[in-house]
């Protein structure tokens, strides 16, 4: 593939389209050379250790404990190999919190790390080489490329035909550079698509610094209601008492798998999710951790046996086509929740790539159900009122003004904030790769939301009489990640920025 080193901003549609195409094309040539099996099993291995990594920071460490993970989160990656002394005091320190194979994972995911960075920084990645710098900054890199170490597993079953062997010290040195070259630069040339057709259907001027913010800060698709935003009711609770006991020394597990079955029944209980179709994905990982669970963690079951599973526990056609990705298409792969892959006539999974698919799953049962957009809609408001009480604006105790409702009302340095709160949601594999039906999508909610902020001006009166002050602004937070040049629309994805934006609108307004 011949390096064109013009930024995707530089580049008409169609130049896009066709690096596009090469960098796909190239991730599939580099992949195929391997040998499927050794090369699933070896990447699936990978994989374990960088999710037991990211999740370091979720472990309840000891007081003991504390001083030794923070020293550890500030350590150079180069360390572990200059001083191996050190690599080996760590290893002892994480067998006795974990076990000797958790410790010997860690320790081999450093030493991968060490020879990947030191060949990005020889080849000017400049990015990977900083992100790779130290374990925390290294848990952040991981995060960030998430989406794509789990495409690249679900690509190789389609992709991989040769006969090199994958070497389990190797993994990265092969998938990483994929991911930097190819697999995110891409994804970068289909988010300059998706923001020129916006701002092109929206009749807005070209933008090279427009940004598109489709994730969250933690690397986190949206949706209408995150678990951790969800009331436990009186009926959740009861359904709570069913979790298992956790061993302490084990980060994933088939029991917190199930615990994880029982927390989303018990988050969600108010909205019937067991008159949906999440009842018989439930039962069926249950059964897979119960009787398919290999050291506590490995997933693997014959197509015939997952078959009969469907039959017994009445799983729908959907369900079933979500189970296995079956499409070779990079953007397919970014964009699957499917837990299982095929190696070697065997379905294989995990019990994170399980975990994942559960939570994907819930969100897709729920969207159907009415009582949820409306519910999760005052959750969203609920959300959006806690940050902006952390950045210092003072939510009023008022929804309703005679017969006008209002979102969240706040007020700052006496300026009142009205802030519609707009839940609207698709998935974005619906549109993330697709530029014209973004573009599409988008002009419907910043039309929609437009219309909104005229309406609340047009209604300000009423706020300014309850609270006593001529002072009054009007913003929109959208739950989808919008494209707009109106300063009072704000993605939740960037609701941090709430604070910095206003003093921005008021700055403008001063004559």
């Amino acid at each position: 593939m011949i390096m064109d080193h013009r930024l995707p901003s530089e580049l008409n549609n169609q130049e896009i389209a066709d690096r596009i195409r090469k960098q796909v094309t190239a991730i599939r040539e580099l992949l195929e050379a391997y040998e499927p099996r050794s090369t699933i099993f070896a990447w699936l291995d990978t994989l374990r250790a960088v999710e037991e990594c990211i999740n370091l920071v979720m472990v309840d460490w000891s007081t003991a404990e504390e001083s030794f993970f923070s020293d550890l989160l500030s350590t150079p990656v180069d360390r572990f190999l200059i001083a191996p002394t050190y690599l080996v005091a760590v290893r002892e320190r994480m067998t006795a919190k974990f076990s000797a194979n958790f410790a010997a994972r860690f320790g081999n995911l450093m030493v991968q790390c060490f020879a990947i960075r030191r060949s990005f920084a020889l080849h000017g990645i400049d990015g990977a080489t900083e992100g790779l710098a130290d374990v925390g900054s290294m848990i952040g890199y991981f995060q960030s490329r998430r989406r794509h170490l789990v495409a690249m597993l679900h690509l190789m079953p389609h992709v991989c035909k040769g006969r090199s062997p994958f070497a389990p010290l190797d993994t990265l040195n092969v998938v990483l550079p994929l991911v930097e070259l190819y697999g995110l630069p891409m994804s970068g040339c289909q988010t300059v698509l998706n923001v020129r057709a916006a701002r092109e259907k929206l009749g807005l001027p070209a933008d090279l610094n427009a940004e598109l913010a489709m994730l969250s800060p933690l690397f986190l698709e949206p949706e209408r209601a995150p678990i951790v935003d969800m009331p436990i009711t009186a009926d959740g609770v009861e359904i709570l008492k069913s979790r298992e006991q956790l061993r302490d020394d084990r980060l994933f597990s088939a029991a917190e798998l199930r615990n994880d079955i029982a927390l989303i029944e018990a988050a969600y209980a108010e909205f019937d999710l067991s008159a949906s179709d999440f009842p018989p994905c439930s039962k069926l990982v249950r059964k897979l951790s119960n009787d398919y669970i290999d050291r506590d963690f490995w997933i693997a079951i014959t197509p015939p046996d997952l078959k009969r599973l469907f039959r017994r526990y009445g799983a729908s056609q959907a369900l079933q086509d979500a189970f296995v990705n079956a499409s070779a298409d990079y953007n397919d792969c970014l964009s699957t929740y499917a837990p299982m892959v095929l190696v070697g006539g065997v379905y294989r999974s995990t019990v994170t790539l399980l975990s994942r698919f559960l939570y994907n799953w819930r969100a897709r049962c729920l969207d159907r159900k009415k009582r949820y957009q409306i519910r999760s809609g005052f959750i969203f408001e609920d959300a959006v009122a806690a940050e902006l009480g952390s950045q210092g604006f003072e939510l009023q105790a008022l929804t309703r003004v005679g017969r006008a409702e209002f979102d969240v009302v706040t007020v700052k340095n006496g300026v009142i904030w009205n802030v519609q709160c707009k839940n609207n949601f698709v998935h974005l594999e619906k549109v993330d790769s697709d530029a014209e039906r973004f573009a599409r999508y988008n002009s419907y909610l910043v039309k929609a939301y437009e219309k909104a902020l005229r309406k609340e001006v047009g209604r300000e009166h009423l706020l300014k009489k309850q609270l006593g002050t001529e002072c009054i602004q009007h913003m929109v937070v959208s739950r989808f990640p919008v494209v707009t040049d109106n300063a009072r629309i704000l993605p939740f994805s960037r609701i941090h920025d709430f604070a910095a934006r206003a003093e921005i609108i008021l700055r403008e307004l001063t004559p």
